[in-house]
């Protein structure tokens, strides 16, 4: 199981530490504080227009898979409210790279985003009837970001088990 942290006071919890890694804009710290990111980052920008949050996944970079192996890669995207997982949003597989160039924009309804958090996950697809692996994601409080400007930044992804589920969602 894992431990619920309601969205309002995950969004109080956004590092301010200069000994930190960074973080990208409005990304919350991994539930386990000494708990190292990997070595792979994902490029996103983020706006609401027109009443639709738009998440644009742009790229990612240092990305390998679980056993050091050339990935197919693609995203999935959550809004969060708690413990509550919403609103799925993915992006197509990239075949084969390291350095995967989604350049796919996501969206929202602005009355689903507001007053949640956004979880951001690098995925590794596999063949066969093995399942899909998590290589790590990002949690972003929408709440800290001016939302009506356009917001980009590098996200350092933390291993999946630091974004409060022993368990992805599917």
């Amino acid at each position: 199981m894992w431990a619920a942290v309601p969205a309002a006071a995950a969004c109080d919890a956004v590092a301010d530490d200069d000994d930190d890694v960074p973080l990208g804009p409005g990304q919350l710290p991994p539930r386990n504080a000494h708990l190292p990111p990997l070595h792979a980052e994902i490029n996103i920008s983020i706006i609401m227009i027109k009443g639709q949050l738009e998440l644009e996944v742009s790229h990612a970079r240092r990305v390998y898979g679980v056993n050091g192996e050339v990935p197919d890669s693609y995203v999935k995207c959550y809004l969060r409210d708690g413990d509550k997982w919403l609103h799925k949003r993915k992006t197509r597989v990239i075949r084969r790279t390291t350095e995967p160039h989604f350049k796919q924009t996501l969206k929202y309804q602005a009355s689903e985003a507001l007053g949640r958090t956004l979880v951001v996950m690098l995925w590794q697809r596999c063949g066969g009837f093995e399942h899909n692996l998590a290589l790590g994601g990002a949690e972003i409080c929408l709440d800290k970001l001016s939302l009506p400007q356009r917001t980009y930044g590098w996200y350092p992804l933390f291993p999946a088990t630091s974004l409060a589920a022993d368990e992805s969602p599917d």
